[in-house]
């Protein structure tokens, strides 16, 4: 009997022991050379791919990956479940980690001087051709060119596309550049479609329909119209009621795109009704230059009827090709040379929304042939968590991305902030699409849940060559934290333009910090739009950011803070409303006012700290707050557009030429350094306050006090360098001295991950 217990005992014992080990927490390992994807991801027998463990992994678990490159798409299929049960992808320290969105290429024919052919089979880029797919999206623009999401690289540096294989073959300028045609495909239907209208009946606009699969299919605002943007293959718009007058025979189509066109099919009813006619859409020459196309119908329609219309591709070539001519420096030859060229659109990305808690560090991600990003649809990035929660993307270098690099936004169409009513008729649709409840949400409340998106950590990070945005992001970017990264040479030297680029570009960024960057060589550094509000800029240092400013603040009613920041460029800040300035080095103009674009937009503001709208105002400008600045070269107060708020100047100081700082910011190996020099008359001119919440109140529209996210009350008592400030009396701009001279700080170190790449 007292075995039998034994027995027993022991069994439960190790039935529990047994459990409590398959509870532990894993580490796959993976290594490119020596992996298999059979095997079991430990460190003898590690898996191949980062997908292969990516597939097994569970909250908790880490994923530890060697020495190598990795030409595959990450697309993790689980998150963690919380802060502290994430899921890490982490490359082993001290070693080169490269995932690409890029492949080598070889068999390049020279053509004469140094232009150089390439051919290669469709087949060779799967399901999507980046050479053949077009860059599209709201606010882009496309100067009436196919720029595509494809891209070269040699020796890892992107080279820029043409559009025409002459001017290849012959650059005026020096550059080294390529064009492709691709053939068999057929391309992408991508269009625009404005209005309907029968021979003998009533016209009828898009907005007056419901629509189901385009990537961005809510309207887009063309000088007070509202076509619908981008639908894409297998796109369906429904119209209800269209009034066919008296046997009309005849529907014509008001359409633009700048693609290869493709095929409108409508049907009576339904989806899956009585064909009725086709119709082919061909290029018009812009996204926005809209021609009208014939339908002829099989049989005429009296009165009123449904008709659905599907877009679809045309027909699919068999044995497609795809050329690329490309220019190389002289003496290269690009098959002993190294070049590759995108054939993925991402190199991190879920396929599905809600990927929770996971942690990306200390890989090079590069070569991304990523489309545009706009806050109206989805928002690709070369990385992203594709609307989730709580990611950390640390310590990694980010670069060649066609469009964006890393991408906090939304998956799907965002909140339509940008109308300032619903549209004269939308009509819900109950097997997709937009509903009325839906628009009603996106236009009126534009709000989300705190446990849908955001808090995410983006830190230490290089990001560089993106021809849209190093960091993009509409309501994915709220409550996060962005610090330490070093973010150049964005959006320069494209081929196009657009109203979403910058350094970085956040949407209803709410209660997010951005601290300690680096930020330079932008079209733009810092771009922050509708409804960001609790937002904190402080510590950063821009320059070189000249073709628009530093820091620009869009219809926005704060609470905002920008404090100890150093500005270089040639034009600083523009700035609506709520927002306060506090202890920044200005050199370069200030600018803002009144919101003119549209007559005056409505925009939004949310509860403190929250994501529930509740209320919308128009952006008077003002409510301005300026403590303790430092004003130096170009800088004034001056140019303000008719501002209606109030706005407060207490404690700032302005060079004059007779004292000039010298300015200079000082490039050596081991960072960048500020010289400057201080200025007697300034630092003893008049007592200054140390700038609190207490002190800086509240903003005047949303009605919120100057506060930390968490809600605590904040005070600036340290400079740029964390130095303590003098309470009794804090010297103006971002450094805390106490005499006159010339000084040299040390403003951005070199992160060690980054150096020893």
């Amino acid at each position: 009997m007292n075995g039998m217990k034994k027995s027993i005992f022991q069994f439960l014992f190790w039935i529990i022991l047994g459990g409590s080990a398959l509870a532990q927490h894993r580490e796959y390992h993976v290594s490119g050379g020596e992996g298999d994807d059979s095997n079991e991801g430990s460190v003898k027998r590690p898996f191949k791919t980062i997908t292969a463990a990516a597939q097994v992994a569970m909250p908790g678990d880490v994923i530890t990956v060697h020495e190598g490159i990795y030409r595959e798409r990450v697309a993790p299929p689980r998150g963690g479940t919380s802060d502290k049960k994430r899921i890490v992808y982490q490359a082993v320290a001290g070693e080169t980690v490269v995932i690409t969105g890029s492949e080598p290429v070889k068999g390049w024919n020279k053509v004469q001087g140094n232009t150089w052919k390439l051919t290669l089979p469709n087949s060779f880029f799967g399901s999507s051709n980046p050479f053949d797919e077009q860059i599209y999206g709201s606010w882009y623009r496309g100067k009436g060119r196919p720029n595509h999401t494809g891209s070269i690289y040699l020796d890892g540096k992107r080279m820029r596309e043409t559009f025409s294989k002459y001017e290849v073959m012959d650059p005026v300028d020096g550059q080294l550049r390529w064009y492709a045609e691709a053939d068999g495909n057929g391309g992408s239907v991508l269009m625009n479609v404005e209005w309907i209208r029968p021979s003998k009946g009533q016209q009828v606009t898009s907005m007056q329909a419901a629509v189901e699969g385009g990537d961005q299919s809510v309207c887009i605002a063309i000088v007070n119209r509202w076509p619908f943007g981008y639908l894409k293959d297998g796109s369906i718009l429904h119209f209800d009621s269209v009034d066919f007058g008296e046997l009309s025979d005849t529907l014509y189509i008001q359409a633009a795109t700048l693609a290869k066109g493709g095929i409108m099919e409508m049907r009576l009813d339904a989806p899956d009704g009585e064909l009725l006619g086709t119709a082919m859409v061909t290029n018009t020459g812009d996204w926005e230059k809209f021609a009208v196309f014939p339908l002829k119908m099989n049989r005429s329609l009296s009165g009123k009827h449904t008709v659905c219309f599907t877009l679809k591709a045309p027909a699919l070539k068999m044995g497609g090709e795809t050329t690329i001519w490309a220019q190389f420096p002289e003496g290269i030859d690009p098959n002993e040379a190294s070049v590759e060229i995108a054939v993925r659109p991402q190199v991190f990305y879920p396929d599905k929304t809600g990927i929770n808690y996971i942690t990306v560090r200390g890989f090079i991600l590069e070569n991304a042939a990523t489309n545009w990003a706009p806050p109206s649809a989805e928002q690709p990035g070369l990385i992203g968590p594709r609307w989730a929660k709580g990611w950390v993307i640390e310590n990694n270098v980010i670069r060649n991305s066609r469009c964006s690099g890393i991408s906090l936004g939304r998956s799907t169409f965002g909140h339509a902030h940008h109308y300032q009513e619903l549209p004269p008729r939308i009509y819900a649709e109950p097997g997709g699409g937009q509903t009325l409840q839906q628009l009603t949400d996106y236009f009126e409340k534009a709000s989300w849940t705190k446990e849908e998106a955001g808090f995410h950590v983006i830190r230490n990070n290089e990001i560089y060559e993106c021809g849209q945005a190093g960091i993009v992001g509409c309501s994915g970017g709220a409550f996060s934290l962005i610090e330490g990264n070093e973010i150049h040479d964005i959006c320069q030297g494209e081929t196009f333009e657009g109203d979403e680029m910058a350094g970085i570009k956040l949407h209803f960024a709410n209660d997010a910090v951005l601290r300690n960057n680096h930020i330079y060589r932008t079209i733009r550094g810092l771009w922050l739009d509708w409804g960001s509000q609790g937002v904190q800029v402080t510590g950063n240092l821009f320059h070189e950011n000249d073709v628009q400013e530093d820091i620009f603040v869009e219809v926005c009613h704060g609470p905002i803070l920008i404090a100890n920041n150093i500005l270089l460029s040639r034009h600083s800040l523009n700035l609506s409303q709520g927002i306060a300035c506090v202890h920044n080095l200005i050199c370069g103009e200030v600018t803002g006012g009144k919101d003119r674009c549209a007559g005056g937009r409505l925009t939004f503001y949310y509860e403190p700290h929250g994501t529930v709208s509740v209320g919308k105002a128009p952006n008077l400008g003002g409510d301005l707050q300026w403590y303790n600045n430092l004003l130096a070269e170009r800088a004034s107060f001056d140019r303000w557009d008719e501002c209606a708020l109030p706005m407060k100047f207490e404690g700032n100081a302005s060079a004059d030429p007779a004292s000039d700082l010298e300015v200079e910011l000082i490039k050596k190996t081991d960072g960048w350094y500020l010289s400057m020099k201080a200025v007697g008359n300034w630092l003893q001119k008049e007592k200054r306050r140390l700038i609190t919440t207490a002190v800086l109140g509240k903003t005047i529209t949303s009605n919120q006090a100057f506060t930390h996210p968490d809600g605590s009350s904040l005070k600036i008592s340290r400079d740029y360098q964390g130095m303590k400030r003098n309470a009794a009396n804090p010297c103006p701009g971002p450094f805390e001295v106490s005499k006159t001279g010339k000084y040299e700080w040390k403003v951005w170190d070199i992160p060690f991950e980054v150096k020893n790449r």
